[in-house]
């Protein structure tokens, strides 16, 4: 009996009955003699053979058939309107009666028509509605077998497992059946899945015959080779069928979201599991098709839709994260809770049999892909299919559609439109001719982990159409550029931290994500993994984050709050100042737009150029003291501050301001965009409280000024060190001459001259990682 990878109070329980049953149990099993026992091993081996003819035959004649019957088909002569006529009543005519044969045999034939039901992005329709009755009508097993099953695989009846145990099924599915139970000893209610038991006689043969039809199908219609798809269930078909690893995966999956908060999944918990038996925790919901009983709650549809879209987005593009692979309409459950503040749903998620890990160079191409449809950018759509499942730009009008369960001709516009009848139509008009061959032949070549996402794609997508939500799929998009946001986002700091490693990390991606993709200002909407810092700044950051917040759900909506952050050179402005934008990003934000709710500006790319400061009446001085006050474009800074100051409108434009090349060490004009979507404004440099005009005028337009308080000693060890560590001079003397003569003197100047307005003053310990990394601004 294998139970490993199960928790422990999981495996101690099971053992715990099974134990307590142990002086109870009677010789059922040995109640036949040797002779009886060799007559019931003949009959049943004499029945066996019977019953594998007959329905090996049923498969073989109706193979034989339908292959005549579309020899026939597609020979027929007339108008081209009349072939179609004729290959779709074919089409209907084979459908109907492989879906007879499915029934007959049941075993891994419900199973397969399961999945060739929802593949309406490869095969015709008369085909995919033919087999829906297959994703709720499935065979019942006995409780005679199943009972027969448990003494086989556990040594004991069922009434020494369980108090009560209900005879017939709840539910029944391709590979197995649940029974509601209660659990002896603690009498918890719970979910028994038991597997058909004659899936364990049948399963090889079945396999074989599958096997044997997609080949002869390969060698009559050579261009419609759909071996892969026999070669997906043999692979797929096992786990599914180890119930033991089920247990484990959805173990797996309830440890990863836990913690979770940005939807309601709920998964059962596990008592325990082995290969052909599975207790969890008994929790019952209603179809999420079933609109009668959302609306009677009000539960608000648009709401389910999102909380499936970010689930399902989290398991795809999550780091670690476990891809269900089979969520289609009778393995997800909605019910009503009462007692959560921020839902009044919960998502149960059931059937953990089929789980991947995307691998992460998978994700992340498969992000860029996504961002590329979005955008409506062909050529990166065609780069990143490439890249993701090698497809070539012959292939890629049909891959393209396989995605997105969109006319090519609608991706390469908006996606983000509704899906209409019509062009469901022309989609399924399409895969009748010469395209569907080609799309056969494409998803035969790319990689099965991609053809799972395309199952769990066109699984949800359906799931979410059925809900009729009033915003369509524009809030689903949303979410996923979100999230395939924040997965390029992640590759971007990995990159750039192999040379700049911390927490400037995060500033310095912001200036490219800002100029280089200005529609996906989600990309900084995340936590990132910044270094932990210590406790005490932690409460600090804690503490400035919860109150910023708090002032921005107070704001009017034609608002916006301004923050300055200042300090001597070397104090961790930056560090704060990044924190803070970050976290408040990270929160749950009511809006619906993709963007971020903060935005942060350091007031470095207010330096004067290099050819400014030699048209300065002193031009020799001006370059040794970069960085002080007189150096900086203070006028420009006020312009922009009173453009973020001034009420937001409906016309309200995006503005930009400059960010600083350090590579070229000069200002690089109209760098970082801030979108009128941006709400609360982090500004930071060494001159925001300055009582100096313009710097002062600035100062007054501010919400909250902030100061982070260093010594100078702490400054300077600091300051040396970056300035050997960013290449300004490679000697220890030099870097300690450079931070005297210049960025101590700026800083006294700071804090002597600091206005009286500061509202916190930030204290900034000694420790690894609350520190600068990156060249502020005394450069």
């Amino acid at each position: 009996m294998d139970l490993s990878g199960l928790p422990a109070q999981t495996k101690e329980q099971f053992y715990k009955t099974r134990n307590a049953s142990r002086r109870k149990t009677t010789t059922l099993v040995a109640a036949s003699g040797t002779a009886g026992g060799a007559v019931a091993f003949f009959t049943d081996d004499v029945k066996y053979g019977y019953d594998a003819v007959e329905r090996s035959g049923r498969v073989l004649t109706a193979l034989g058939i339908s292959v005549n019957d579309y020899r026939v088909a597609l020979k027929e002569s007339g108008t081209e309107e009349e072939q179609t006529v004729a290959l779709k009543a074919c089409h209907k005519r084979c459908a109907e009666r492989v879906l007879r044969v499915c029934e007959q045999n049941g075993s891994i034939f419900i199973k397969l028509g399961q999945h060739l039901s929802s593949m309406n992005y490869l095969l015709p329709v008369e085909w995919t509605e033919t087999f829906i009755p297959l994703q709720d009508h499935c065979p019942v097993s006995s409780y005679e077998s199943v009972q027969e099953m448990f003494i086989k695989d556990t040594g004991y009846p069922i009434t020494n497992l369980f108090d009560q145990f209900d005879e017939h099924p709840i539910g029944s599915a391709s590979l197995a059946q649940v029974h509601i139970a209660t659990m002896k000893d603690t009498g918890q209610k719970v979910a028994v899945k038991v597997q058909h038991p004659a899936l364990e006689q049948w399963v090889p043969l079945d396999m074989a015959l599958t096997r044997f039809s997609f080949a002869i199908l390969k060698f009559v219609f050579p261009d419609y080779d759909l071996t892969w798809l026999s070669h997906e269930m043999e692979f797929s078909l096992p786990q599914e069928l180890d119930f033991a690893l089920e247990g484990q995966n959805a173990v797996r999956a309830k440890e990863y979201f836990k913690n979770y908060k940005d939807a309601p999944l709920v998964i059962p918990n596990v008592m325990w599991g082995m290969k052909r038996i599975l207790v969890m925790e008994y929790l019952a919901g209603h179809r999420l098709d079933d609109l009668q009983f959302i609306d009677s709650n009000k539960i608000d549809r648009d709401e389910v839709s999102a909380a499936l879209a970010r689930i399902f987005n989290e398991m795809i593009f999550g780091d670690g994260a476990p891809l269900h692979c089979d969520p289609h309409g009778g393995n997800l459950a909605i019910r009503k809770n009462s007692k959560s503040r921020r839902f009044n749903f919960d998502i149960i998620l059931y059937d953990h049999g089929l789980y991947r890990e995307i691998p992460k160079q998978i994700q992340r191409d498969y992000a860029k892909l996504w961002l590329a449809v979005i955008d409506a950018d062909e050529k990166n759509m065609r780069k990143y299919a490439r890249e993701v499942a090698g497809i070539t730009d012959e292939q890629f009008p049909l891959f393209a559609s396989a995605v997105t369960g969109r006319d090519y001709r609608v991706v390469t516009k908006s996606v983000v439109s509704v899906r209409s009848d019509h062009e469901k139509d022309e989609i399924s008009d399409a895969f009748g001719g010469d395209l569907l061959q080609q799309l056969v032949k494409l998803l035969g070549s790319v990689p099965r982990i991609i053809l799972l996402i395309l199952k769990t794609n066109d699984l949800t997508r359906s799931l979410d159409e059925n809900l009729h939500t009033r915003q369509g799929p524009m809030r689903t998009f949303m979410i996923l550029a979100r999230y395939c946001s924040r997965t390029v986002f992640e590759e971007q700091m990995e990159i750039i931290v192999q040379d700049e490693p911390g927490p400037m990390v995060a500033v310095k991606l912001f200036f490219q994500v800002s100029v280089n993709s200005n529609k996906h200002f989600g990309l900084v909407h995340i936590a990132v993994r910044l270094p932990r810092i210590n406790s005490y700044m932690e409460e600090q950051v804690d503490r400035l984050v919860k109150k910023t917040w708090e002032k921005y759900q107070r704001l009017s909506p034609s608002q916006r709050l301004l923050i300055a952050i200042s300090g001597i050179p070397g104090s961790g402005k930056t560090t704060l100042a990044t924190q803070v934008t970050l976290r408040l990003n990270a929160l749950p934000s009511p809006s619906l737009s993709p963007t971020p709710i903060a935005a942060f500006l350091p007031m470095d790319g207010y330096h004067l150029s290099r050819a400014q400061l030699s048209a300065l009446s002193d031009p020799a001085t001006a370059h040794a003291r970069r960085g002080a006050e007189f150096t900086f474009d203070g006028t420009s800074f006020l312009a922009l501050v009173r453009l973020l100051r001034s009420a937001l409108t409906s016309s309200t434009p995006t503005y930009f301001a400059p960010s600083f090349d350090h590579t070229v060490k000069d200002p690089v004009a109209d760098d970082i965009a801030i979108p009128a979507t941006a709400r609360i404004i982090i500004f930071e440099g060494n001159y925001l409280s300055l009582n100096k005009s313009p710097w002062r005028d600035a100062a007054e337009l501010m919400d909250d000024l902030w100061f982070v308080e260093v010594s100078e000693e702490r400054a300077r060890e600091r300051l040396i060190e970056r300035h050997i560590r960013t290449g300004v001079t490679g000697k220890r003397a030099e870097a300690a001459k450079r931070v005297e003569e210049n960025d101590l003197v700026n800083g006294r100047e700071i804090v002597e001259g600091r206005v009286d307005g500061v509202s916190e003053v930030v204290f900034s310990w000694e420790d690894d990682d609350w520190r600068p990394w990156g060249r502020e601004a005394a450069g």
